[in-house]
């Protein structure tokens, strides 16, 4: 239909974003875009976690939830070296980040298979700070859409 295909790859391995391109290759004639985070993961912090549940704790009892409960992992990997050297193999159309841009060094390697780099602004600096950078376009985004921030 003339639209840009986009495949989120946050929370694929190297091999799902491969089939995942394979599919999408074989069954549409058109551009893909494979879109990442670039974000710092959160480190483990077991005080703080214990704080925030002893706040909310009157919460969890009201609505019956188990305060010593779990929440089940959730793994967005960040972009880095494996899912670049992905990127340099499969040759995207395009590549859009979200939380910031990948290194200089791996945003150039980006740029030289020929994608062209998007990413998302949720602020004016944002935007400036994107357009500083070299991205191709900038998506502005706000709290309608996610925020992403």
């Amino acid at each position: 239909g003339g639209g840009l295909g986009s495949l989120p790859c946050a929370m694929l391995n190297v091999e799902q974003i491969r089939q995942q391109v394979e599919q999408f290759r074989a069954a549409v004639h058109g551009p893909i875009n494979l879109n990442f985070f670039c974000h710092t993961p959160p480190q483990p912090d077991p005080e703080r976690d214990a704080k925030w549940r002893a706040h909310l704790a009157p919460y969890y009892a009201e609505f019956g939830i188990d305060l010593n409960a779990q929440a089940p992992a959730v793994n967005r990997a960040p972009f880095d070296e494996a899912t670049c050297a992905l990127v340099e193999e499969l040759k995207p159309e395009v590549v859009s980040f979200h939380f910031g841009l990948p290194s200089p060094e791996l945003q150039a390697r980006v740029k030289a298979t020929g994608a062209k780099i998007i990413s998302a602004a949720t602020t004016v600096e944002e935007a400036r700070w994107l357009e500083a950078r070299g991205v191709d376009a900038i998506i502005a985004m706000g709290n309608e859409a996610g925020g992403h921030r």
